[in-house]
């Protein structure tokens, strides 16, 4: 499948220094009831990755800048020996890209010595870990989707990708064959609408779409995809973020990992305190990702401000069938969580409306507020119509008038 020359390698011996030994994760969690934590994060209903295989020159000349534009992130799966340019390699890393493998030589795995096999796996994550200092190298995707020994795979690696064509999760995974659809013109995804469709396909089913992208536009490599192809898939899901959780392939397997296995319990509650504890006994300098949690507003709260270990974390209310819940997101073992009552800065005047009309935002004794407004026809595909700084104590927002159905909106602020 993929197709590219290997580059001539003289491989050591089994390198084991510098390499990350991943303990096995134990998944065993409960969440005690009125806890609910999020199948992917902030309860979105699908989660997106976008991965790239085999160093072409044009993932780094024209996909790292634009989904640096976009504000989203891609996992860069990478063939150590075929790197032109560690620093640009770097420079993904510092947006937050995942820098991760692809083995040394592009090897075909299952059928290599058992030396080599280990030195492919060992080495490459190594090698990574020694140009990238601000990540580890945790994920690998198998050259030609061919799988090794699972088991020598998984003492170096969280989770390995393979390209079955299949949706993901949200549970009950084999962490080390997860599927991804290969994207260009190897097969039928090869514009902006078919790529779409697969992550409308993953909203639909609650699942995990994972994209994967070799040649763009004039790259020598497999399978090229088009540009444009790829920036309208980055258009929608970056624009569309209240569907969509587009994050890094490690991220999503470590958010997996800590759902599946986190327990979550009330240690008190005085009424004006609530204390809760997120905790499983998985690695904490690996499996550090924060997970989103809610839980009903308690009567006569408004709002509610959170912390962990002492420090403020980010909380916002919303309304799930006339209920209003707290949400945010915590890092498990991360310490005690405490909720309190806080006063909501502002008040919607109605959180349905039929087009044309105007809906009045209300601020409760704040000042500088900046809030942004969404709406949706059917309470699950939100988008956010405006945001505005309210200087005063309460403004009219005028409503499109295109619309002749019911339509519904929240709000979520900023001080």
């Amino acid at each position: 499948m993929e197709k590219r020359l290997l580059k001539p390698v003289v491989l050591s011996a089994m390198i084991l220094l510098a390499t990350t030994v991943i303990p096995p994760a134990g998944f065993a969690g409960t969440v005690a009831a009125p806890y609910q934590l999020g199948t992917w994060e902030g309860f979105r209903p699908a989660a997106i990755s976008y991965t790239f295989d085999d160093d072409c020159p044009n993932q780094y000349a024209i996909a790292v800048p634009m989904f640096h534009a976009a504000g989203i992130k891609m996992t860069l799966f990478t063939v150590t020996s075929w790197v032109t340019s560690w620093a640009q390699v770097q420079t993904a890393a510092s947006y937050g890209d995942e820098i991760a493998s692809h083995t040394v030589t592009h090897a075909d795995l299952p059928n290599v010595p058992p030396a080599q096999l280990t030195n492919e796996l060992a080495s490459s994550q190594s090698i990574i870990n020694s140009y990238i200092t601000n990540q580890s190298c945790l994920t690998i995707a198998y050259p030609n989707c061919d799988v090794p020994n699972t088991a020598i795979v998984q003492q170096y690696y969280l989770a390995g990708r393979v390209c079955s064509g299949s949706l993901d999760g949200p549970s009950a995974l084999t962490f080390m064959t997860l599927s991804s659809f290969i994207l260009g013109n190897t097969g039928s995804y090869t514009n902006g609408a078919n790529i779409n469709a697969l992550a409308d396909s993953a909203v639909t089913q609650g699942r995990w779409c994972v994209y994967l992208t070799h040649a763009i536009d004039g790259d020598s490599g497999y399978s090229p995809l088009s540009s444009a192809a790829l920036q309208a898939s980055v258009n929608y899901t970056s624009t569309n973020q209240s569907k969509f959780w587009v994050e890094t392939f490690g991220n999503v397997v470590r958010y997996i990992k800590e759902r599946m296995s986190s327990s979550v319990t009330e240690t008190t509650n005085t009424g004006s305190s609530i204390t809760v504890q997120v905790t499983n006994n998985l690695d904490n300098t690996i499996y550090n990702y924060p997970i989103t949690l809610r839980r009903p507003l308690p009567a006569n709260w408004a709002a509610a401000a959170v912390t962990q270990n002492g420090q403020p974390i980010t909380a916002q209310v919303v309304t799930l069938n006339s209920t209003n819940f707290v949400m945010f997101d915590v890092v498990p073992n991360g310490g005690d969580i405490v909720l309190t009552p806080s006063v909501l800065p502002f008040t919607l005047s109605s959180p349905t409306l039929t087009p044309p009309g105007s809906l009045t935002l209300q601020l409760n004794g704040q000042s500088n507020v900046t809030y942004t407004l969404y709406s949706s026809t059917d309470l699950l595909n939100w988008l956010p119509d405006q945001t505005t700084t309210l200087m005063g104590t309460s403004t009219n927002i005028t409503v499109d008038a295109s619309s002749n159905s019911i339509e519904f909106y929240r709000a979520q602020w900023s001080p």
